[in-house]
């Protein structure tokens, strides 16, 4: 790091004789795991130089966009070069004057074959920096800067963050955390922390302690949040810096620290095959991302509530915001989660435009089908057990044997834990595409929910609707814009926009005569009842062009879901138990 402002880690890889070989394939990275797309590090990677350690350049060639052959004759081997870090998320790597971050996968090769071997890291910070290091790795005895990785797998899954970051560190049993606090923000530390601790708590009192000794939370605070990646002993958290004027700014903390904490469990010790020995040279596929993501999700606010970090009315208000979003999306019932889950290396992060029309993402369906899976097996438990006792069931039976799980063994706890086999639950809502019965299975377990229309203000004051003036009705084409663009980002199939051909890309200037933009073209809509037949004009390649769309009424609906006080004995010990807040 002696040159940061260039954005580059110069990289020095010294590898041991493998007398056995007569040449050697050094292998770079193409993915992060955790993240399910191919990203070819190895485009960053510049001025590669190989020699015996002493100098004498070594013979090598190219095999293929990730792999270089090197003539070794047995001996140990020297490899240098430089790395371009100028992507400031989670599953890459960064570095400029202020700070270095690395996501192993990112930055280092490795020996092909020798992915068991143990790994040393030294870090050399810039010089007359004052940067410390922050990475869950040992530190090696006596030797400052360095760190010991007990293989490959294990010095990729262990992020470095070098720089003048915060530090701040507290203790759960015998388990030291720390958090390593990075960028501009406008949190209250002290509250932070307790948000940490009660959520490593909560999560810890669910599975019967930790499984690691120091766990660490290396926080980025950006301009704009861009998510969290997983790690066995620590995480990575990109987070809005200068969002916390409000409760909302913490609980969004709250909500990706414990997705991500759960995954110390759920992912990297909870594991199926795809996850279980890494192939880091191609996409390592797996039909149980709904699990390990979309039911990660959904324990997050579990564990939020658990911890008294939220109430049940914020958990009511999650399912009122969220659950109308989720059930408008037009593909929701197009692809079964298994397949979602195996398509997401192509679909769900390379999207085409008509992904959401055809698909859903995993987390999202993935959430609602825990809730719906939870909510069954408190109904047949009479509230006791649910999702929470399922993992418990799965961790006390694995970690003590540990082997990839599957599907299977996900049937086998919730049998367990339901007291019956719920195969048909999983044949209907993993592998089929029938709709979540949630609204049903809301009002079993004790709420109250209703369902208005979108534009409805029936529910507010009489000042109020005076003011608002809402229509009877909404008018609706199917359209959706980029923001603040007037490009169509998507239409909806069989809506108003779809019948009369505005397509992906129309740039639209007009809706009955009346110019538009991102802001004002859903108000001009609003302008005509539905059933009206109104004239929008658009470019489309740069020719300016009209097609008349019939306006349906608005298919937006808003929910309220509140406590049933007319709910039966039963549905609200299932609720006393579903919601119980540790608070």
């Amino acid at each position: 790091m002696s040159e940061p402002t260039s954005h580059e880690f110069e990289v020095d890889m010294t590898v041991p004789a493998l007398p056995e070989r007569a040449t050697a394939d050094i292998v770079f990275p193409t993915w992060a795991p955790g993240s399910y797309m191919v990203r070819d590090f190895a485009r960053h990677v510049f001025q590669l130089a190989i020699d015996d350690g002493r100098g004498h350049a070594l013979a090598y060639e190219r095999i293929d966009k990730q792999r270089w052959r090197v003539a070794t004759g047995g001996r140990a081997f020297r490899i240098r070069y430089r790395v371009f870090a100028f992507e400031a998320t989670v599953r890459t790597s960064f570095l400029d004057d202020s700070h270095g971050y690395w996501n192993g996968t990112s930055v280092f090769f490795f020996v092909d074959g020798e992915l068991g071997r143990p790994c040393r890291v030294a870090v050399v910070p810039p010089p007359g920096s004052g940067w410390r290091v922050a990475t869950a790795l040992a530190p090696v005895a006596g030797r400052r800067g360095v760190y010991q990785a007990d293989d490959f797998d294990d010095l990729v899954d262990a992020p470095f963050e070098i720089g003048t970051h915060e530090v701040y560190g507290f203790r759960v049993g015998g388990t030291r955390f720390e958090l390593a606090l990075y960028g501009r923000c406008n949190a209250d530390r002290a509250r932070l922390v307790d948000i940490l601790r009660r959520i490593v708590t909560a999560t810890g009192r669910l599975f019967g302690g930790f499984p690691f000794r120091r766990y660490l939370f290396v926080v980025h605070a950006l301009p704009v949040a861009t998510g969290g990646l997983e790690h066995r002993a620590s995480v990575t958290m990109d987070i809005a810096g200068l969002s916390f004027e409000d409760q909302g700014g913490y609980l969004r903390f709250a909500d990706l620290a414990a997705h991500e904490f759960f995954h110390a469990w759920n992912v990297k010790r909870l594991r199926d095959a795809a996850t279980d020995r890494f192939d880091y040279t191609r996409e390592n596929y797996t039909r149980m991302l709904w699990m390990f993501e979309g039911f990660t999700d959904y324990m997050a606010h579990v564990i939020m509530l658990r911890a008294g970090v939220t109430a049940e009315r914020d958990f009511l208000r999650m399912i009122a915001d969220d659950w109308p979003k989720y059930a408008a999306r037009p593909g929701r019932n197009e692809t079964s989660l298994d397949e979602l889950s195996f398509e997401a290396w192509i679909k769900q992060y390379k999207p085409a435009e008509s992904f959401i029309n055809r698909a859903v993402s995993y987390y999202e369906k993935g959430l609602w089908t825990a809730m719906a899976l939870d909510i069954t097996l408190r109904l047949a438990t009479g509230g006791r057990r649910g999702l929470p006792e399922m993992f418990r069931w799965l961790w006390n039976r694995y970690r003590r044997r540990p082997r990839a799980i599957t599907e299977a063994d996900v049937r086998d706890a919730a049998a367990a834990t339901g007291g019956r086999r719920f195969d048909a639950f999983f044949a209907s809502y993993v592998h089929g595409t029938r709709e979540l019965p949630l609204p049903a299975l809301w009002r079993r377990a004790g709420l109250a929910v209703t369902a208005r229309a979108a534009w409805d203000e029936s529910d507010r004051p009489a000042a109020d609707r005076d003011f608002v003036r809402a229509r009877r009705t909404r008018a609706w084409t199917g359209i959706s814009l980029w923001p603040e663009r007037t490009l169509i980002r998507n239409v909806v199939p069989g809506s108003p926009a779809w019948r009369a051909g505005l397509t992906f890309g129309d740039d639209i200037v007009a809706v009955a005569g009346a110019r538009v933009t991102a802001a004002t073209f859903d108000k001009r809509v609003g302008d005509h009842d539905p059933g009206a037949r109104v004239r929008i004009a658009f470019f489309r390649r740069d020719v300016l062009q009209d097609a008349v769309a019939t306006l349906a009424a608005s298919p937006d609906r808003k929910l309220v879901v509140a406590v049933d006080p007319g709910a039966s004995a039963a549905a609200r010990g299932v609720r006393a138990r579903w919601l119980a807040s540790g608070s």
